[in-house]
C-alpha cells in the first residue's frame, strides 16, 4: 500500500494554497493540511471557496502559539474560526489534545461529518515507552478518533522508541513520528510501519525536520513503495 502523505501549507495567501493543492494532487498525496493559523481575515472566504472546489481532501488546522503555531488569539475566538472554516467540506480537523476547546471542536466536526485528528506534540524530547503509552491511552479514553503523537528526536534511542511504540499499536489510527533533523527517518518509516500517515511541506517547512512533498515522493520512489 502506498504511504499516505498529508501536505502542510502555510495559508498566508490564496495563490500558495491553490498551488499546494494542485501540486499535491499531481504527486498523488492523500491530503492537504491548511495551516489556517497563518491566514489573514480577508482571505477566509477565499480559502473556504478553494476547499469547496478541491479535488483532494483538506485538513483544517489553527495551531496556537503555545503548541508551535501562529495563532495568538483566545480559545473562544479560535472556536469561532473553526465554526467559520468548517462551513467548507474539510475532510479532517486537527485540534490539540491539551486544548480547552477540543471537545467543542470534536462536537462541531461531528455535526459537519468531519473527521477529527487529536494532536499531542512534545517539543522538549521523546519520553520513554511507558510515558508514550500513557499519553496514547488518555487520548483514546477522551475519544480521539485519530491520535497524533509527535515528539522531538535527539538521538537514535528516541528514534527506536517511537518506531517500536508505533509498530506495537493495533486497532487505532495513529500518526506518530519525530521532529528535528534526527527524526527524519521516522517521518519516512512511520506509514510503512502502520502509521496512519506522514507529513510533508509545500515550500516552507512548518515543523522541524519536515521535508517537501517532492523530496518525500523521491525517497519513496527509490524505496519502490510509490
Amino acid at each position: 500500500m502506498k504511504p499516505r502523505i498529508c501536505v502542510s501549507v502555510k495559508a498566508d495567501s490564496l495563490e500558495r494554497v491553490r498551488k499546494a493543492i494542485a501540486c499535491s494532487s499531481r504527486f498523488g498525496a492523500s491530503l492537504v493540511e491548511l495551516r489556517l493559523d497563518h491566514a489573514e481575515e480577508e482571505d477566509y472566504e477565499g480559502l473556504i471557496s478553494i476547499v469547496e472546489k478541491s479535488r483532494i481532501g483538506c485538513v483544517a488546522t489553527i495551531r496556537p502559539v503555545w503548541d508551535g503555531g501562529a495563532y495568538k488569539g483566545s480559545e473562544k475566538q479560535r472556536l469561532l474560526l473553526f465554526e467559520n472554516f468548517l462551513e467548507a467540506p474539510f475532510k479532517y480537523v486537527d485540534v490539540e489534545h491539551a486544548s480547552k476547546i477540543r471537545s467543542s471542536v470534536a462536537r462541531l466536526a461531528g455535526r459537519k461529518g468531519v473527521g477529527v485528528i487529536v494532536s499531542h506534540h512534545d517539543w522538549s524530547g521523546t519520553p520513554g515507552l511507558k510515558a508514550l503509552t500513557r499519553v496514547f491511552s488518555k487520548m483514546k479514553e477522551d475519544g480521539a478518533e485519530i491520535c497524533k503523537i509527535v515528539t522531538t528526536v535527539r538521538n537514535p534511542v528516541d528514534e527506536a522508541t517511537l518506531l517500536f511504540f508505533l509498530s506495537s499499536v493495533r486497532g487505532v489510527r495513529l500518526i506518530c513520528f519525530g521532529m528535528g533533523e534526527k527524526g527524519f527517518a521516522t517521518r519516512i518509516l512511520s506509514p510503512l510501519l502502520g502509521g496512519f500517515m506522514t507529513y510533508a511541506s509545500f515550500g516552507e517547512a512548518l515543523a522541524p525536520g519536515q521535508a517537501t512533498l517532492r523530496e518525500m515522493v523521491s525517497i519513496y520512489r527509490r524505496m519502490g513503495v510509490w
